[in-house]
């Protein structure tokens, strides 16, 4: 499954706490995309943050793998998780039922 995670930056943080913790977002960030956890980023052009697009099994897996960011870890950053499936409706063009 494909998740969707848009981020936050959190109340309070600095970009001198972003400066410091910076190398160690990105170094786990670089680990999870070559470990297919993440499999895509984004920075965001109309605020500060990330996007990212994970393959996990389920929902609380993304939030785990999200959790582990130092951003977060250290309460910089936030996400919102929005789990992704095929078009369905496009299935009504062929024949298919739409069940959700």
């Amino acid at each position: 499954m494909q998740i969707l995670a848009v981020s936050k930056v959190a109340q309070g943080a600095t970009m001198e706490k972003v400066s410091e913790h910076g190398p160690h977002e990105v170094k786990h960030t670089m680990e999870a995309y070559l470990d297919g956890k993440i499999r895509n980023f984004w920075f965001q052009v109309n605020r500060p943050g990330v996007v990212f697009i994970l393959e996990c099994e389920n929902e609380d897996e993304a939030r785990s793998i999200l959790n582990e960011q130092p951003f977060v870890d250290v309460g910089l950053m936030e996400f919102d998780v929005f789990p992704l499936q095929p078009l369905l409706p496009f299935g009504t063009l062929i024949g298919r039922k739409l069940a959700f």
